[in-house]
């Protein structure tokens, strides 16, 4: 004789794993720590390569960077890419919004790559000076990209409701470099005020796809 809750799980479909104890939590871990990477990255090794690969095509005379580190920071990117669409699948409550959540983060990563190396080597000429700091502020910022195309891909993935809502706190990573910058204030001290403004803005939206209904 079948037991029926034996036939109700088989019934469940492919999307049975997403919702096995502990899938959205590791599934969160993973993207947080992804984010965290593609951050360190862009904030490092991964702004110089593109500094130096745009100005190697564009046939103008760049920052010497080498070879080796080139090909280094882009594997890091691949890496950290790697494990944020690995924590979307694990995590994942839909299977659709998983895979969308994974072209956004990875198609926005890479735009945010691409014009930051023309912006720095001056392909972008009209977000110059002062008056391109509306652009800059947004487009050529990875503290505010990164935390947003990975935040859209997390809650995709997690079918989020009034979670949507976590993505305002994006727009405090606007001003805040901005500000900073205007008051003089100390790379270093910047990058450490941005790591942490960041990490609580991540993890109230890796909060608000609820990873612990699972």
């Amino acid at each position: 004789m079948t037991n029926p809750q034996d036939a109700a799980l088989a019934y469940e479909g492919p999307d049975r794993f997403a919702t096995r104890p502990g899938r959205g939590l590791a599934g969160a871990i993973a993207v947080f720590l992804g984010g965290y990477l593609l951050l360190a990255g862009f904030s490092g090794f991964l702004g110089q390569a593109a500094l130096s690969l745009f100005a190697t095509l564009a046939g103008r005379p760049g920052p010497e960077y080498p070879a080796a580190a080139m090909v280094l920071a882009v594997l890091q990117f691949l890496f950290a890419l790697i494990v944020v669409v690995a924590g979307l699948l694990i995590g994942r409550v839909s299977a659709t919004g998983a895979l969308v959540g994974a072209v956004v983060v990875v198609v926005g990563a890479l735009l945010t790559f691409v014009v930051i190396g023309l912006r720095y080597n001056g392909l972008l000429p009209f977000v110059g000076g002062r008056e391109g700091l509306p652009f800059q502020a947004v487009f050529v910022n990875p503290w505010f990209a990164i935390v947003l195309f990975g935040g859209i891909a997390w809650l995709l993935a997690r079918r989020a409701g009034v979670g949507w809502l976590a993505l305002l706190g994006t727009l405090l990573l606007i001003p805040v470099p901005v500000a900073l910058q205007f008051a003089n204030v100390e790379s270093g001290v910047i990058q450490i005020v941005l790591y942490l403004l960041s990490g609580l803005v991540g993890a109230g939206i890796v909060l608000a796809g609820r990873p612990f209904r699972d």
